[in-house]
């Protein structure tokens, strides 16, 4: 089983910075409060309210997987569950985003970009609509509203998708409980080196805070990665 990290491809559920694991197979989502209004009578007014409740359903059922994979009791029957009602959720997030961005644009402050952001990020099953979340997220940076690292989270998702080396080393696999595995990268020091100039963490500490956060206590220490 495959994942990739901020989710689990971004590291950690902090303030900021998140640690996202992304699973190939089909994972992703939540959302408890539905948009009422259609692409052409959406309120742009209350968008923030709407992206900020979608995004906390992302991150929680997020939360809810983390805790049953570190569960080495956690039963394959509760994972399908799970991941059912993820994909479902994810689905609902993503087709409600695509309403909002084509009646609004995209948002116009960097707290509702990052929560639009979140929900793009982890819209894997519409590889096109990633690459449009892409192109305005470009053009908010540009603007000074939304945050270079956000972009930088996206680019390397949509390399992942694609089968391309990732330029900021965000993304990773988890194959199984105990082990993460970073999506290929062209160069390990030039990584590092962009990482820096957006703000993000060495790989090194990137890496170790993954395993602190998605690695439960009980699986055996990984060794360093060669520098």
């Amino acid at each position: 089983m495959k994942a990739a990290i901020v989710h689990s491809r971004t590291i950690g559920s902090k303030q900021g910075e998140e640690f996202f694991v992304k699973k190939r197979l089909v994972f992703w989502g939540l959302f408890v409060c539905a948009l009422q209004a259609s692409a052409g009578n959406s309120d742009c007014t209350a968008i923030g309210t709407r992206l900020n409740d979608m995004a906390s359903n992302d991150q929680q059922i997020r939360q809810e997987w983390n805790v049953l994979e570190q569960n080495s009791k956690g039963t394959p029957a509760e994972k399908e569950a799970l991941q059912k009602r993820w994909k479902v959720i994810d689905e609902k997030n993503l087709r409600q985003l695509k309403d909002i961005i084509a009646a609004c644009g995209w948002p116009g402050t960097a707290k509702d970009s990052h929560s639009a952001w979140l929900l793009a990020q982890h819209a894997d099953s519409d590889l096109a609509f990633q690459r449009e979340a892409r192109a305005l997220l470009v053009a908010s940076v540009k603007n000074g509203i939304a945050a270079a690292r956000d972009l930088a989270y996206l680019s390397d998702r949509i390399a992942a998708n694609e089968g391309r080396p990732q330029e900021y080393g965000t993304q990773f696999s988890r194959p199984d409980r105990c082990h993460l595995v970073m999506e290929p990268v062209d160069d390990r020091a030039l990584v590092n080196r962009r990482r820096l100039e957006v703000g993000l963490p060495s790989l090194e500490e990137y890496e170790a805070e993954g395993r602190r956060w998605f690695i439960p206590a009980d699986c055996p220490a990984e060794p360093s990665v060669a520098q």
